[in-house]
């Protein structure tokens, strides 16, 4: 009587057993359901979304490729996951075209933008990662001569524009998903000063390599404020938000911008730890090489290991200013009238739905725009 009556406790729980266990317990992929999917579909960024059976083989081999290429996209993509097996969620997944297992599309403005479906042949953590990234419709234009810039604020006067100055080669992902979440509202450059010479044309220092600098000019000027905060995600979207409403004091906004000191939690901690050997992993396939290593270097710039910082910044993290150098560029400031501020970067076929078809594909002191007074140096590094 006994065996009956385990095989019915096994029944029941089973496929909530099966649910916990897709996706490991320190994943970064979201779980939604339809309440939660409508919530995440009203934010302006681009999101990869898994639609998943807790049974299908195919997703249990998924879970942990998908969480690997969310640690990657952390914070700038977010990564989700809707269970099709639930009652609750099935109409969802009947309204996002969902007949097969697993279903991967990309949002790339939330409900603004039809979703991408994937259609690749591998359905690893690289291709994802790639995948996802190359989606964002950042509408960044590249100034790639300094002649092209002055030229650039003036076409687009009437609008809030954020420029980016660094020295690599490629748009920073931050930068991207900042273009995106802002499109409409702030126009976004980006100029490469290799070698700092357009900084020291704008009266600023040249940088240390990996470091980087965020301008913005209000609308309606062709001044520019040099954003003085840590350059992550959350940082320069409290300041934009600033610029944005219109309402809020530039100045005020740096100047507590610049006085935020980056306090990472315990989890966050763990987050960045693990991501940076993640981001080089995903960066060549996955392969641990030697020679693989070496061609993450040549594509992503020198330094990788250390130009990658936390989670959700443009590099390395906020260096500790000395308080004597501190003390020094303030009384220099003091002694010139200059005023800090900132302005403002595997092949695997379809499980079908049960009587269903199987799914093809799977797998503020403003500075004159000549800029007379060298700002603070940058302090957050870029990351490309």
């Amino acid at each position: 009587m006994l065996l009956p009556q385990l095989l019915v406790l096994t029944l029941a729980v089973g496929p909530a057993l099966v649910q916990a266990a897709l996706f490991p317990k320190d994943s970064l992929v979201k779980q939604l359901d339809a309440k939660g999917f409508k919530k995440a579909m009203k934010e302006n960024q681009t999101s990869l979304v898994a639609f998943v059976a807790p049974w299908c083989g195919h997703c249990q081999r998924l879970a942990p490729e998908l969480s690997k290429a969310a640690l990657g996209l952390y914070p700038l993509i977010p990564t989700y996951a809707v269970d099709c097996d639930k009652d609750k969620n099935k109409r969802l997944c009947a309204e996002q075209g969902v007949k097969g297992f697993p279903t991967l599309k990309v949002f790339p403005r939330g409900g603004q933008s039809k979703p991408l479906d994937f259609t690749g042949d591998e359905r690893t953590a690289t291709a994802l990662y790639y995948w996802a990234s190359r989606a964002v419709p950042h509408g960044v234009t590249k100034l790639y001569q300094f002649d092209q810039i002055a030229p650039w604020v003036e076409a687009n006067k009437g609008e809030h524009r954020a420029l980016l100055l660094n020295q690599g080669k490629h748009i920073p992902l931050l930068w991207q998903t900042l273009g995106n979440k802002y499109k409409g509202r702030i126009t976004f450059g980006l100029h490469r000063d290799r070698q700092g010479k357009t900084s020291e044309k704008y009266g600023m220092e040249k940088g240390e390599w990996g470091t980087s600098k965020v301008l913005i000019y209000p609308a309606g000027s062709s001044d520019y404020v040099r954003f003085e905060g840590i350059q992550k995600f959350d940082s320069l979207s409290k300041f934009f938000d600033s610029v944005v409403d219109g309402t809020a004091d530039l100045r005020t906004a740096n100047e507590e911008a610049r006085q935020e000191e980056l306090v990472l939690d315990e989890t966050e901690l763990e987050i960045e730890r693990k991501q940076e050997a993640q981001r080089i992993a995903l960066a060549h396939g996955g392969f641990g090489s030697l020679i693989d290593f070496e061609q993450a270097v040549l594509t992503h710039g020198k330094d990788y290991h250390g130009k990658q910082g936390y989670p959700g910044m443009m590099g390395g993290g906020a260096p500790a200013v000395p308080v004597a150098k501190k003390e020094a560029k303030e009384e220099k400031a003091a002694a010139t009238g200059a005023q800090s501020v900132a302005a403002a970067a595997s092949g695997q076929a379809q499980t079908a739905a049960p009587g269903t078809a199987s799914a093809p594909g799977s797998g503020e002191t403003f500075v004159a725009h000549a800029g007379e007074a060298p700002g603070d140096g940058a302090r957050a590094k870029d990351e490309l």
